[in-house]
């Protein structure tokens, strides 16, 4: 098949529970605005041992969804004896999907959200982007892509990050807002504050000038920690991209569990971009931007 022609699809990770609700949701308003097929996929581990059960236990899963969201079409995958993590991995390899989308998974104090075990093991092997639905998404009503930010240390995955969230931005009319976060230099250092914060602003000039004029682009520069920040962005951000597993200019800004607890703190959805997708997504992610609007 050619690549340019094939149907876009969204795999989304749901088992009836309450935040993957919030998935379900998040998943069908991306599919909405991005003409992509939704797949809805649930797995069941090796644990269970009665097909009568699992089969049952599918259907009322599967029908759940179909009440969730009764005005989109929707294929489903039962997985049997495979974790969540390889399960949806799986699918949105067999489906060329462009993107999975999963709820938290756990709550804890001041209702942050855990992404936990899910998230991050979905993060080390999956083969596109994967997006975060924040806690108690599916209540929320309206869901508009007016603001997406992104962050960008001058790493490869973060220049991965950018492309996918400047195509989503440009095709959606929406503002890009690209956000650099250098470390705070050690005992309010001059000389290495000052150093820094010329590397970053090189990293942001970098990044801005691969923009036409007509996009609605604006800079955010700050110091500190990279989670906390990009997490109080998000409070104004529709969606927050980012990359994982980054060793940018700046140090470890976006490695492992940092990325993850972005996933954790940020009040907006957070679309991942993981190393092991940036091959793939500098094509498919062009792709499926370019066709928002057909």
């Amino acid at each position: 098949m050619d690549p340019g022609s094939r149907q876009h699809k969204i795999v989304v990770g749901f088992d009836g529970g309450s935040e993957s609700r919030d998935a379900l949701h998040l998943g069908k308003a991306l599919a909405q605005m991005l003409n992509a097929d939704m797949v809805i996929a649930c797995a069941l581990g090796p644990d269970v041992e009665f097909d009568t059960w699992a089969a049952a236990h599918f259907a009322r899963v599967f029908e759940e969804a179909r009440r969730e969201v009764p005005d989109r079409d929707f294929t489903v995958r039962g997985l049997r004896d495979v974790s969540a993590p390889a399960g949806l991995s799986d699918v949105a390899a067999e489906e060329q999907a462009d993107m999975i989308v999963i709820g938290s998974t756990h709550r804890g104090r001041l209702g942050r959200r855990f992404p936990g075990g899910v998230g991050e093991r979905l993060l080390s092997r999956t083969p596109c982007p994967v997006a975060v639905a924040p806690s108690g998404f599916a209540d929320h009503g309206h869901f508009g892509l007016g603001v997406i930010g992104v962050a960008v240390d001058g790493s490869m995955e973060s220049a991965a990050a950018l492309q996918l969230a400047g195509d989503l931005a440009q095709r959606l009319d929406a503002r890009l807002r690209v956000i650099t976060i250098v470390p705070a230099s050690p005992d309010d250092d001059f000389v290495h504050r000052t150093i820094l914060r010329d590397r970053g602003t090189e990293i942001q000039s970098v990044a801005l000038a691969g923009f036409p004029a007509s996009q609605q682009v604006e800079a955010a520069l700050e110091e500190g920690q990279p989670a906390p920040g990009l997490a109080r962005h998000g409070v104004d951000l529709d969606l927050l991209v980012i990359g994982s597993r980054g060793h940018g200019p700046l140090g470890r800004m976006l490695v492992g569990g940092v990325s993850a607890e972005v996933m954790w703190s940020a009040p907006c959805p957070v679309l991942v971009v993981p190393a092991a997708a940036i091959g793939g997504m500098a094509l498919s992610g062009s792709r499926l931007a370019a066709e928002v609007r057909g």
